[in-house]
C-alpha cells in the first residue's frame, strides 16, 4: 500500500504503518497538550498505540489462520481506521472462512480476559476514554475497547468479521455467489438501521452505518467479478498484437513504442526466450535516475509473473493484485503467446457487458 512504511516482519509477514497513522498520533498529542497538558497528551498517544497493538494482534490472528489453510498474507498495515491484512487469496470454503473470521474477535476477548486477570481487579472495566487521566483509567479503557472491538467485529455486515461468518454459514446451504448476495442484503439492512438511528441519536453510528453499507456493496461487486472471470480463460482477454524489446536495446526504444501505440509494458525477449518485463513504472523511474541511454536488460523486471493461456482470468486478476503488477505474460510451452493486463481485463468485461445488451442470448 502506498505511503506506508515497512517496519519489519512478524511471523514472516510484512508489518507496515501508514504515514497517516503517525499524523493521527501527532494530532492527538497536539490537541491533548493544548487542552490538558503534555502528560495527558502523552498518555493519550500511548493509549491509542496500545489499542492499535491489539488491532495488530487481531489481524495477525486472521493471517496465521489463513496460512494454515494455504492462503498466505502478504502484509499487515496499520491505518488510522484500523488494520488491513493483505491476502493473496481469501479462503472460500465455508468452514475456513468462518474459522478465519471468528479468530479476530476471539483474540480481542482473549486480550480483554488476560488484562482483566492481570490488572482488572485494580482498574475495573471502563468505557474507553481518549484522554485517560490515570493508569487505572488507561487499563480499564483498554479492557473495554477490546470487548467493544470483539462485539463490533461480529456485526453481520461486510467488511466486518461477522459479515464473513454469516456468508460462511449461508454458503453451507447455497453456492458462494448467492450466499454473498444474501449476506450483503442482510448487512446493508443492518447498515441502513445504523444510519437511520444514528442521524437522530449519534452521528458516529450513522457514519459507521455508511461505511458498512459501502463495504458490503464492494464485497458483492468483487465476488460477482470473480464469478464471471472464473469462467473465462486468459487467452480470451490477452493481447496478441504487442511489441517486444531486446535486452540490448536502449530505453529510448521503449518510448518510441509508447508514443506510437497504447502499450505500456513490454516483454523483453532474448535469444533463449523471454527474459523479463519492462513496465512503464520502471521506464519512468529509469528516465529520472539514469536517462535514456540505458540497456533494457538493466531496467527490466526479472521476477515477472507468467500464466498459461487456459488459466482462469479470476486467478490472473488475483495474482496481479497480490503482486502489485499491471500486466503479466502468457506462455505456452515456454513460448510467449500474449500479454494480459488489468486494463485489458476491464476492456474485455465492458465489451462483454455491451454485447449482452445487444444480444441477450449471450447472458448465462
Amino acid at each position: 500500500m502506498g505511503w506506508s512504511l515497512k517496519l519489519g516482519k512478524i511471523f514472516g509477514i510484512d508489518f507496515r504503518i501508514h504515514v497517516t497513522f503517525f499524523l493521527l498520533l501527532l494530532f492527538i498529542f497536539i490537541a491533548g497538550a493544548s487542552q490538558r497538558g503534555a502528560l495527558v497528551a502523552l498518555r493519550a498517544v500511548l493509549f491509542i498505540s496500545a489499542v492499535f497493538a491489539c488491532v495488530l494482534i487481531h489481524e495477525l490472528g486472521h493471517s496465521l489462520i489463513a496460512r494454515r489453510f494455504g492462503k498466505e498474507a502478504k502484509s499487515i498495515t496499520l491505518l488510522p481506521i484500523g488494520g488491513l491484512a493483505m491476502m493473496e487469496e481469501m479462503p472460500e470454503k465455508p468452514g475456513q472462512e468462518i474459522a478465519m473470521s471468528l479468530v479476530g474477535p476471539f483474540i480481542n476477548l482473549a486480550i480483554a480476559g488476560v488484562l482483566y486477570l492481570s490488572v482488572g481487579q485494580w482498574s475495573g472495566i471502563g468505557t474507553p476514554n481518549l484522554f485517560p487521566d490515570s493508569a487505572q483509567a488507561f487499563f480499564a479503557g483498554l479492557i473495554g475497547v477490546n470487548i467493544i472491538l470483539a462485539i463490533f467485529n461480529l456485526i453481520p455486515a461486510f467488511p466486518m468479521d461477522g459479515g464473513r461468518v454469516l456468508r460462511g454459514l449461508l454458503a453451507m446451504r447455497m453456492d458462494f455467489v448467492r450466499a454473498t448476495s444474501l449476506a450483503v442484503f442482510i448487512g446493508q439492512a443492518v447498515s441502513l438501521f445504523f444510519i437511520f438511528f444514528g442521524i437522530f441519536f449519534n452521528w458516529w453510528l450513522a457514519l459507521i452505518g455508511f461505511f458498512l453499507y459501502m463495504g458490503a456493496g464492494t464485497e458483492k461487486q468483487q465476488v460477482m467479478l470473480r464469478s464471471v472471470l472464473n469462467r473465462v480463460p486468459a487467452r480470451e482477454a490477452m493481447a496478441t498484437d504487442f511489441r517486444s524489446l531486446r535486452p540490448e536495446e536502449l530505453l529510448s526504444r521503449s518510448l518510441e513504442h509508447i508514443y506510437h501505440g497504447c502499450q505500456e509494458d513490454f516483454p523483453v525477449v532474448g535469444d533463449k526466450g523471454i527474459e523479463g518485463v519492462l513496465t512503464h513504472h520502471r521506464i519512468l523511474a529509469a528516465i529520472h535516475e539514469r536517462g535514456l541511454e540505458v540497456p533494457v536488460s538493466e531496467v527490466m523486471e526479472r521476477d515477472f509473473v507468467s500464466v498459461e493461456p487456459d488459466t482462469p482470468l479470476d486467478d490472473v486478476y488475483r495474482r496481479l493484485l497480490a503482486t502489485h503488477k499491471t500486466s503479466m505474460t502468457v506462455l505456452e510451452g515456454g513460448q510467449l503467446k500474449g500479454m494480459v493486463c488489468l486494463d485489458g481485463i476491464s476492456r474485455y468485461l465492458m465489451i462483454q457487458s455491451a454485447m449482452r445488451v445487444v444480444r441477450p442470448e449471450l447472458a448465462d
